[in-house]
């Protein structure tokens, strides 16, 4: 990196936890990664790229806020070079504007890198669909949490290119690249300590032969995990074991319909179980409950999860871990060694046309669609109890897992091992931009790309002509500059604080204008030393408030 710049990040307001937003999975991830980046990453200087002049504030702010005292570069994609850092990385798959902008610039000058959370939605494979159409490069990237989101996101990629090879006959489709790097965390935020496990188990009723399981995320049946094989299993435990199982649900909900199933489930299919539900949005509760807990878990069944970060902040703490055998598990949880990982099964692929019709043409809304899918999701719930059983009889099984986990998210799902990965990411794109050609050069026809055009030229057949430098024009009625910010006031230029040309330039192309005789546009633009569009420009403006009379002419055919 000595003689490149450290990679810029970009920041969206709404990526990171703040008061009063909703505490989602994609939050949590952006605000554990911003404060990563600024902890790890090099450089006198910490550059960042944001959609407007707002965000730039609210990055300088939060990143203040962090204790972040290196100088501050932010840049907008509102027109600005944003291409100096070299790499920017987004938060998410797609890259907003940042394609097109970049043309202006040198599309060779600098790469563009997303990232996966959730590929499920609407939005994200419309945006997939759309990426393609951009003009992406081959130096470009879209990173992938686990092996199992790649597979997603290079099978759709794949679908498109065969799509526009089919349909336009297109002989190359330049495609980002997929590199793997995990999700991380600051794994000091997990540490346990006997203070916190006295204080919450006193909080929540669980004497010290309790055998506590935890799940921690928000309280949606189809959107995180559906817990009805939790509770089976758990009921089934509690009758095994000879001592009190706990269920302690930390999360919340934005939907009561949603909590009340909980709360139903737990006490219908588990009454043998102490089943308690702690608001996880409270910092004191998300810092210290690990440490009241002996296992983690959460049985999800759900495609919305690609990643998943709160077995990893588990293992951080000391928790063995018991997660289905489900995306990007099986690349945090090592089965054996740092937890379980349960054996997991649904139908192949042929089985869910009919549903993918249905979210398609907007049939089944994106809940309804999730649900169809875990309806057909399968957990071993033998497998389950017995990893269960396993901790619950010997509590050294649990203790040596949870040493072995808490060391590999150290070594390896912590920002200070994974920032690097994105800086030799960014270091192996920077090679492939080396003497590199742009795929996506400017359009023959003189437009940079085809939603960047000059609207007096997409535009060019709605007026009866335009002023051509042949064209002759005489003064009327002069404005003077007061004239000028009276008319201002009441036609829109002042309202909407927008003038192409300045007002001194006007007056300047007014004041050339020799009285009682008409003159060409071309012989007044080589009087006022000015390119002939500034000057044939100013003279419409002129005109149209009855300043220049332009030459007589007949209504278009």
């Amino acid at each position: 990196m000595a003689n490149r710049p450290t990679p810029a990040i970009f920041f969206h307001p709404d990526a990171v936890e703040t008061e009063g937003k909703e505490l989602v999975g994609r939050r949590s991830a952006g605000e554990s990664f911003l404060r990563g980046w600024l902890r790890h990453a090099p450089g006198e200087k910490i550059s960042a790229v944001t959609q407007s002049g707002d965000g730039a504030h609210a990055f300088q702010k939060r990143a203040r806020e962090l204790g972040e005292t290196r100088p501050l570069e932010v840049h907008t994609l509102k027109g600005e070079d944003f291409t100096g850092a070299g790499t920017v990385f987004f938060p998410a798959p797609g890259y907003l504007s940042a394609a097109w902008t970049r043309q202006r610039f040198g599309a060779e000058r600098c790469s563009l890198v997303g990232i996966t959370h959730t590929v499920s939605t609407r939005r994200v494979i419309e945006g997939l669909h759309n990426l393609l159409s951009e003009p992406v490069e081959p130096w470009d990237a879209i990173i992938c949490t686990s092996r199992a989101v790649q597979s997603v996101v290079r099978r759709q990629l794949d679908l498109e290119v065969e799509y526009f090879q089919q349909r336009f006959g297109a002989s190359r489709v330049p495609l980002p690249r997929l590199p793997l790097i995990p999700l991380g965390i600051n794994a000091d935020d997990f540490a346990r300590t006997d203070a916190f496990r006295a204080e919450m188990r006193g909080a929540h009723g669980a004497d010290d032969d309790a055998f506590v399981v935890l799940t921690v995320g928000r309280l949606t049946m189809v959107e995180k995990a559906n817990m009805v094989p939790l509770f089976q299993v758990l009921e089934e435990l509690a009758g095994r074991i000879g001592r009190p199982v706990h269920l302690w649900m930390v999360g919340w909900s934005s939907r009561e319909s949603e909590k009340e199933l909980h709360v139903r489930g737990a006490a219908d299919i588990a009454p043998s179980v102490k089943t308690s539900i702690i608001d996880g949005r409270a910092p004191d509760v998300r810092r210290k409950i690990w440490s009241g807990a002996d296992v983690f878990t959460l049985p999800v069944d759900n495609i919305q999860e690609t990643f998943g970060l709160v077995p990893v902040e588990a293992m951080a703490a000391g928790l063995p871990v018991i997660m289905p055998d489900w995306n990007g598990f099986r690349d945090t949880v090592v089965h054996g060694e740092t937890g379980y990982l349960i054996q997991t099964r649904f139908p192949a692929g042929g089985f869910g046309r009919r549903v993918a019709e249905r979210f398609a043409d907007g049939t089944d809304d994106y809940l309804r669609y999730l649900s169809m899918i875990q309806q057909h999701t399968a957990i071993d719930l033998a497998a389950y109890l017995g990893a269960f059983q396993d901790l619950a009889n010997d509590p050294d099984i649990g203790h040596r897992m949870g040493e072995a986990g808490a060391r590999h998210v150290r070594e390896r799902l912590d920002w200070k091992s994974v920032v690097p990965q994105y800086l030799d990411l960014a270091e192996d794109l920077a090679d492939r931009r080396e003497g590199a050609r742009a795929t996506t050069p400017r359009l023959r026809s003189g437009p940079l790309n085809p939603l960047e055009v000059d609207p007096f030229d997409l535009y060019a057949d709605y007026p009866t002509d335009t002023l051509k430098p042949t064209d002759t024009v005489r003064l009327d009625t002069a404005l003077t500059p007061e004239r000028l910010t009276a008319l201002d006031a009441v036609n829109g230029r002042a309202l909407y604080k927008r003038k192409v040309l300045a007002d001194e330039q006007v007056l300047q192309v007014q004041a050339a204008l020799p009285a009682g005789e008409a003159v060409s546009v071309e012989e007044l633009a080589g009087k006022l030393g000015l390119i002939f569009p500034i000057v044939a420009a100013a003279l419409l403006f002129l005109a149209k408030h009855g300043a220049v009379r332009l030459p007589p002419s007949d209504p278009r055919p």
